[in-house]
């Protein structure tokens, strides 16, 4: 069972909290041209991103970069739900930041510095007071309402650039296992070769394990099967080549190790949910890889934000 206590957004900018009260696999392994502000007010999240795994906790925030391949989960044997809120920016709105203030050059700072970090006291109150502004200027909509939420959140990104860059990002998850050791290095493996056919038995004679032990590990590890993980990387070049050259369909199919066309287009809808002459002519915002896209509303919905789990929280109002 899952609520979304409270949805609102302008250009370029959507605020969403969502309380999930039992146990909840992410189901689309994704990637948007959206970056992420995302943080965790109550429960444990495992994320999967780059290669590795990691886990973030309460009063954690977890900065995913555009275009970043990544989904999330349950912890292992836990039936807990979580209560989350997540910032979204569009890619062009983060453009338009970078071209008003070009010294602080946020593109370069997502791409640097994505990851899961563990907030102390005071930098969780500042995220806390960015939420309720933003909230705030949503629900409100006076005049010059959108210039306030973008010098808020210009506000708040400057003070966490400071914070972040002393700080140490989360190291993955067990990474001293050989289990997970095993699966991160099948993940680097296919993610740097996923222009060609890889088999099974290439992948045994590569980690010298045996090939249903591989299928096994990564799944469990990652999330994904290993031709989602080949698939979805393949994909996320083939939407760059979209978005950057004129090459054609085929051309990029064929570059990407796809033999037939037919089933290039077929997995590229699988992943973007448009084939992709269709995608070059629209050029989506969110990629999944199955279901469509939810559509809202531009009027905010909200029942008590911040207030559905953790109504004790001294941060509520």
């Amino acid at each position: 069972m899952e609520k979304i206590t409270y949805y609102g957004e302008t250009d370029g900018i959507a605020l969403e909290q969502m309380v999930r009260y039992e146990k909840f696999d992410m189901r689309v392994k994704h990637f948007h041209t959206q970056y992420e502000i995302f943080y965790i007010v109550e429960g444990e999240r495992v994320f999967f991103f780059n290669n590795r795994e990691y886990i973030a906790r309460a009063g954690d925030l977890i900065l995913v970069d555009s275009n970043l391949i990544h989904m999330t989960r349950s912890v292992a044997g836990s039936n807990a739900g979580h209560n989350r809120i997540i910032l979204y920016v569009s890619r062009n709105k983060m453009e338009e930041y970078d071209r008003i203030y070009p010294s602080l050059q946020l593109i370069r700072f997502f791409d640097d510095y994505y990851g899961v970090y563990h907030l102390d006291r005071e930098q969780q109150g500042l995220i806390l007071t960015l939420f309720r502004s933003v909230r705030h200027a949503l629900d409100a909509r006076q005049h010059n309402y959108k210039v306030g939420i973008d010098l808020d959140i210009l506000s708040w990104l400057f003070k966490l650039m400071a914070f972040v860059r002393r700080q140490r990002r989360e190291i993955p998850h067990d990474c001293d296992s050989p289990k997970y050791r095993a699966a991160y290095g099948i993940a680097d493996y296919l993610s740097q070769n996923c222009e060609r056919a890889i088999s099974l038995d290439e992948l045994a004679d590569q980690f010298y394990l045996s090939r249903s032990y591989i299928c096994r590990i990564f799944k469990e590890i990652t999330g994904y099967t290993i031709s989602e993980y080949t698939n979805i990387h393949r994909i996320r070049k083939a939407k760059r080549y979209l978005e950057e050259t004129d090459m054609s369909i085929s051309d990029i199919a064929h570059a990407l190790g796809y033999e037939s066309l037919t089933y290039f287009e077929r997995m590229f809808k699988n992943y973007m949910t448009l084939s992709p002459l269709k995608y070059r002519k629209t050029l989506n915002t969110v990629t999944y890889t199955n279901g469509p896209q939810v559509a809202f509303t531009e009027e905010p919905h909200h029942d008590n934000f911040l207030d559905s789990v953790n109504a004790s929280k001294s941060f509520v109002r």
